[in-house]
């Protein structure tokens, strides 16, 4: 899936997890879009000799929904369209910066060149600074093993984006703003590598600029070359240009003065010399430590915005696009769920089979396992498959449940969780049935807060192992709830991941 594609995913995501009553998007147009793009997409892969992707039918579902949305809210999806990458950027930035290299009227003046105040100089030191700023980068990324902070990049993309989000008003304001926070998120390692790439080649090219300016204003011009400093003298300055020119001057075989020559340089001693070998040592020290690495790192980070551009990573095993799939795989989905330390009744089964269609989709399979006693997490982990081992394809969720009822602790609760953890890849879904406790504190005062306290106790627990619990009435549940609960549960956990 492409970054295009990408963008009408996630923006068709938020609206509809945003829009549980289907008054932007009926259900449906929901159902004609899915089955249109089911249509198209298996129509597709058969002219091609493939086998259909779901990434094509979630991609092109979201064309068609989106083209619904474009005719009721062109406004609002002319907003959406503004957030676009402007390929222009990356040629107007680059150009500018080689202007500038070209025509700065102090890289050079057209009497003398201090070779220690140089521009070029300045450029080279400016250079060394970032390359040293992005190996600790570098190295303190490795040592957050793939966690910790977005960086500068990503924190002021996001802070663009949701300025850019009150650009839109209207029915689809909410969905916007729960895209452009989204999408900021995913998006920050393309935008990263996109804006990399385009300030790389824009020091490049400053660089090349500069060093062509003095060529050319070289050819009309005479140029002496001296230096003058109120607080060094002739060995510190001669000690400050061998660090960057000694070693150029032994690879293009020119002399480099030493520090009796360097002192006869001196404005007040003199006029200075020709400029000409100057130029040439810090032309040839600019291409090696600022063009040819800027160079490298503008490939480097164009190579990654391609990857991300055209296979833009949408992580298609989250609960909404499991919903969306559920019907497209030849086989059906099948979700397991484990109650623990309570046996649910009828009713309850009942409810969560309910709730599993209406997440999954109809042809679901829900496998519902014996309850696992109090205590019995050990057992359930002693058996559970050995680190690395292949989860089986066909199982795409596992569910753990719990009694509202039941006070949380971690060393049962929290086991049991970290023991279904290991029968799947994905993260386990934290179910809570409350209908028991519900049914227990009946009308007495207090009920709202005495509620919202065990609710917090469980999601504390679930915030522990990185998951977050989702709460529902299991013998009447509330379908729209639910599935608000699990957008949310969705974003939190993406994020989360993501950082």
């Amino acid at each position: 899936m492409n970054e295009a594609d990408a963008r009408l995913v996630f923006l068709i995501r938020a609206v509809e997890t945003s829009d549980a009553e289907g008054k932007l998007l009926g259900p449906a147009e929901r159902r004609e879009a899915q089955r249109a793009a089911a249509e198209r997409t298996r129509w597709n892969a058969a002219e091609e000799g493939r086998r259909p992707a779901a990434a094509d039918f979630v991609a092109r579902r979201a064309q068609l929904l989106a083209t619904q949305l474009e005719e009721r809210f062109p406004k609002a999806m002319r907003g959406f369209g503004a957030l676009r990458w402007r390929s222009w950027i990356g040629v107007l930035l680059p150009l500018l910066a080689v202007l500038f290299g070209v025509f700065a009227e102090h890289v050079a003046d057209r009497q003398a060149i201090n070779i220690l105040a140089f521009p070029l100089l300045g450029l080279l030191v400016w250079n060394l600074v970032v390359y040293l700023l992005l190996v600790l980068e570098a190295l303190r990324g490795l040592g957050r093993r793939g966690g910790g902070n977005p960086g500068w990049t990503a924190r002021q993309f996001a802070g663009l984006r949701a300025a850019a989000s009150g650009r839109v008003t209207g029915p689809l304001a909410g969905a916007f703003a729960n895209f452009v926070s989204d999408w900021s998120t995913a998006a920050a390692p393309l935008v990263i590598a996109r804006s990399a790439r385009v300030l790389h080649l824009s020091a490049a090219l400053l660089a090349l600029g500069a060093i062509a300016g003095l060529y050319v204003r070289g050819l009309v011009f005479e140029y002496r070359a001296g230096w003058e400093s109120t607080f060094l003298d002739a060995p510190a300055v001669h000690a400050v240009l061998a660090i960057f020119l000694a070693p150029v001057a032994k690879l293009i075989a020119l002399p480099f003065p030493d520090v009796p020559a360097l002192a006869a340089l001196r404005w007040s001693a003199g006029n200075g010399e020709n400029a000409a070998r100057w130029i040439h040592l810090y032309a040839t020290a600019a291409a090696l430590v600022v063009v040819a690495p800027r160079l490298a790192l503008a490939a480097l980070a164009r190579w990654r915005e391609r990857r991300l551009a055209s296979d833009f990573p949408v992580p298609l095993t989250e609960s909404y696009f499991r919903r969306l799939l559920a019907d497209w795989p030849a086989d059906p989905t099948r979700v397991r769920i484990v109650p623990y330390g309570y046996t649910p009744s009828a009713q309850v089964r009942a409810g969560v089979h309910h709730l599993a269609e209406h997440l999954y989709g109809a042809r679901v399979q829900l496998q519902a396992d014996e309850p696992v006693a109090f205590g019995g997490e050990d057992a359930l982990a002693d058996a559970a498959p050995a680190a690395g081992d292949a989860a089986p394809a066909t199982m795409i969720d596992v569910i753990a449940l719990f009694n509202l009822a039941a006070t949380p602790e971690t060393e049962n609760h929290g086991a049991f969780i970290d023991a279904l953890q290991k029968y799947t890849p994905d993260p386990v879904l934290v179910l809570v049935d409350e209908s028991a406790y519900r049914r227990r504190l009946g009308a007495q005062p207090g009920v709202g807060e005495r509620l919202a306290q065990r609710r917090e106790a469980w999601s504390a627990l679930a915030g522990t192992r990185g998951l977050t619990a989702v709460f529902a009435d299991l013998e009447d549940p509330d379908l729209a709830a639910v599935e608000r609960e699990l957008a949310a549960r969705f974003t939190r956990d993406y994020r989360g991941r993501k950082q």
